[in-house]
């Protein structure tokens, strides 16, 4: 898929997410993916969005689309490494709590995979949530598509306070 097709799908995705984002009914079922017995009630809204016969697809749409539903602070900028140094840093940790919740981050770098990244993020989101840290969803569907080794640097950079964190939209273009 290209990029301007992959734009296409997730701005079309973002845009369903918003206009039901006060449907408590749906907002329900699309939580309901976070969880692997109850996530058939997730299906119904995003089988527009993906193939649900396509795990990786699917698991991509699903954790966007039940982020979002736990956590509606959608922000325009940022990626994951920014979200993991703001909760790590939050209720006056400062620089110091970088080190406490590195392990964290190191887990979610490791994965070798968006499907295995997938099982990682819904505990990160329930605590930005939780925090107060925006989620930039839009990106979050994009790395998620384009997990590589690129997108670890740009999260890792993000984390860690290298030069220009926090812009990533060169991510995946390269």
């Amino acid at each position: 898929m290209g990029k301007e097709e992959l734009d296409q799908k997730v701005s079309a995705l973002m845009k369903f997410l918003y206009s039901v984002r006060d449907d408590r009914g749906v907002m329900a079922d699309l939580r309901r993916g976070f969880s692997e017995d109850t996530q058939q009630r997730a299906w119904p809204h995003i089988a527009k969005f993906c193939d649900l016969r396509k795990e990786r697809e699917r698991k991509i749409v699903k954790l966007v689309s039940a982020g979002f539903a736990i956590h509606k602070d959608s922000v325009k900028r940022g990626n994951m490494g920014d979200v993991m140094r703001k909760i790590a840093m939050g209720d006056g940790n400062g620089i110091d709590g970088l080190s406490s919740y590195e392990s964290r981050f190191r887990r979610l770098l490791s994965a070798s995979n968006a499907e295995e990244l997938c099982d990682f993020l819904p505990g990160i989101i329930k605590t930005a949530e939780v925090k107060g840290v925006g989620i930039n969803f839009y990106q979050l569907y994009k790395d998620l598509w384009y997990w590589n080794k690129r997108i670890k640097v740009y999260w890792a950079a993000s984390y860690w306070g290298t030069k220009g964190k926090g812009d990533d939209s060169d991510a995946v273009s390269d």
